[in-house]
């Protein structure tokens, strides 16, 4: 016969199992959001030089950033008060992907070819920067 202690058991456990499988996962899908985050920067780079960017292709720019805010918030809520510091780096890459995404739609604007290239080339740098502090810090977790 089981008891009602039992069961809680059973859930803590259950509870405990999933928990672990993300947090196995955690360095791969964050590595996966970082290296989609500086491709599609680069590809706004290039798309914004060429001339092509356009207010219909913003979306293409965003949700990449929307996916990695939600991978960052589950992560963070399953890291129950105490981050990794690869999350809070993580966060610092997603605050400087969303400012290279605001200064390229607002250089789009105004600007195209090496003059717009040239406007973003700071903000694609932090963005790069960024990345590989997160990729250091998976490292130094033994993530990665």
């Amino acid at each position: 016969m089981v008891g009602a202690g039992a069961g809680m058991v059973k859930a803590a456990l259950v509870l405990a199992l999933v928990t672990g499988c993300f947090w196995r996962s955690y360095g791969r899908l964050a590595t996966t959001h970082v290296d989609l985050l500086v491709a599609i920067a680069r590809k706004g780079d290039d798309l914004i030089a060429n001339g092509r960017l356009t207010a219909e292709s913003m979306p293409e720019l965003t949700y990449p950033l929307e996916r990695a805010e939600a991978f960052a918030h589950d992560a963070r809520a399953r890291s129950r008060g105490v981050p990794p510091p690869s999350l809070d780096a993580f966060d610092a890459l997603l605050a400087r992907y969303r400012a290279f995404v605001d200064a390229l739609d607002r250089i789009r604007r105004t600007e195209s070819g090496p003059t717009a290239r040239d406007a973003l080339a700071d903000p694609l740098a932090e963005v790069e920067a960024s990345a590989e502090t997160v990729r250091q810090a998976l490292r130094g977790e033994g993530r990665l």
